[in-house]
């Protein structure tokens, strides 16, 4: 079997509603990714820093200067959330010019691959 090969027959229209589907879903997860950051900002705001300042601070011969780090649970956190947006405001571009390609196509024929009915359909 050459399953790489493989094509399956969709309508123009259901590739449509299933791009429009995906739009919504990526933009319910950016929103969702968005808050999730804002509540990660906020606990770093609270809790999340950590100062270390030298014990000989008030010495004019003090060489060890005071710094300022964000917990790494948190920043890790932040990183996340930043991946995520990127990610979702990608795919949401993606299937936002999909959309705009389908609904001139009317109800054109296409011919999926595996890969690309997993685009328009996979969960």
């Amino acid at each position: 079997m050459q399953r790489d090969k493989w094509t399956f027959p969709y309508a123009a229209d259901k590739l449509l509603e299933a791009a429009r589907a995906k739009l919504d879903f990526h933009a319910s997860r950016l929103e969702w990714w968005k808050k999730k950051k804002e509540e990660v900002l906020t606990q770093i705001k609270a809790e999340g820093l950590e100062i270390d300042e030298s014990v000989a601070l008030g010495y004019s011969n003090s060489m060890r200067n005071t710094s300022v780090n964000v917990r790494n649970d948190l920043l890790t956190d932040l990183n996340e959330c930043v991946q995520k947006i990127n990610e979702h405001k990608h795919k949401m571009t993606d299937y936002h010019a999909w959309i705009q390609v389908l609904a001139s196509q009317g109800q054109a024929g296409f011919d999926l691959h595996q890969d690309d009915w997993l685009f328009f359909f996979g969960k």
